[in-house]
């Protein structure tokens, strides 16, 4: 019999695969879509270097291009945050699976894509640990009665070509303003002459996520990319926080299926990954050892639930001051020195570390 069954073939799926095959255990993996990459080009690319180191694989030939920093942007007003050296990469998100897979095959674990199983099914599954990798709408949580996550976001993303010069290649633009629904746009370099552009809006709004786009291109980058090309267009769904539950009986969620991503960004990437370890590391002990399946969820939460909170407080916050607050907000900040602090200090996955940092030079 299969000892682990996991549905979904993302990073936290394939995560949780390869450091199961590797202690040993039977695992295999499903997914409907038919190659590993399919799926791949509606996901920003700017992962943090912290997060990329975490993969556990070299993902050099993945990057795209270096970030050291970001403009945030509200009304008349720019908060510019750089660091001395790269914080984050745009990656190919594709290449970025494509490896993160083969470490997977290479530990052992199975793979098998064009393999769909229907919702229906799911409690027909003969193993002793199933788990729900398998994104925001999840068919396991949705089978098994997991809690609803509670808040979503919708995007939509698209890539422009002969773009003008990028001013300057190491900087993401953030844009907070209302036609951006309970996230931002932003636009992303992938170099001198390539950018991603985008915006996330609340799935309560009144509009789509494409027409939220063309508002906020209208307003705010028309001008600039006037002679640019669109190459490709992308709408997508992401959870902004965590299911209430995450483990029942022998199921478990990871990954967007479990809604661990931060809610200031919507990067699901290091905290699904992070996850994905604590899933392998409980389901290891579950089969090997007898342990409750259930410290899964009390582990995750107890080392990145905090983090993940703050990054709800933050994401509350910017949603509720809206474009004049944060304007206002950003002017009084940069007074008191923010730029430079956070030029500094700044973590763009652990605000918790920054916040003590802060902490620590006002005392």
């Amino acid at each position: 019999m299969v000892e682990v069954v996991i549905v979904g073939a993302g990073t936290a799926g394939l995560i949780t695969a390869r450091a199961l095959a590797s202690n040993g255990i039977n695992v295999t993996v499903y997914d409907g879509k038919k190659t590993i990459t399919e799926g791949t080009e509606k996901a920003s690319g700017v992962i943090s270097i912290n997060g990329l180191n975490d993969l556990g694989i070299d993902y050099k030939q993945a990057i795209i291009n270096d970030l050291w920093g970001a403009v945030l942007c509200a009304g008349a007003e720019n908060l510019k945050v750089k660091s001395k050296t790269p914080i984050a990469h745009v990656v190919d998100r594709g290449k970025l699976i494509t490896l993160i897979y083969k470490s997977a095959i290479k530990a052992g674990a199975k793979v098998k894509l064009g393999r769909r199983i229907p919702k229906e099914k799911m409690r027909e599954i003969d193993c002793d640990v199933l788990v729900g990798a398998d994104g925001a709408i999840s068919n396991v949580a949705s089978a098994f009665n997991f809690p609803e996550i509670p808040e979503y976001v919708l995007t939509y993303k698209a890539e422009y070509t002969n773009t003008p010069k990028i001013e300057d290649k190491s900087l993401v633009e953030l844009f907070f303003q209302k036609e951006a629904q309970r996230l931002f746009g932003w636009a992303i370099p992938y170099g001198e002459d390539m950018l991603e552009t985008g915006i996330g809006i609340t799935r309560k709004a009144k509009i789509t996520s494409t027409e939220a786009y063309r508002s906020f291109f209208e307003k705010s980058l028309a001008e600039r990319l006037k002679n640019a090309k669109m190459v490709s267009g992308h709408a997508s769904l992401i959870p902004l926080q965590p299911r209430r539950k995450t483990a029942i009986n022998n199921t478990i969620l990871v990954g967007d299926a479990a809604g661990q991503v931060k809610a200031t960004t919507g990067g699901g990437i290091v905290f699904g990954s992070l996850c994905a370890t604590v899933a392998s590391e409980a389901i290891t002990n579950h089969i090997k050892h007898g342990k409750e399946l259930s410290l899964y969820e009390t582990t995750w939460r107890r080392r990145y639930g905090k983090e993940l909170k703050l990054h709800a407080v933050m994401h509350e916050y910017y949603s509720i001051a809206g474009e004049k607050g944060l304007e206002r907000f950003f002017k009084l900040a940069k007074i008191l020195g923010a730029e430079k602090f956070l030029s500094e200090y700044g973590d763009m996955d652990k605000p918790g570390v920054m916040l003590k940092r802060l902490f620590i030079r006002a005392h």
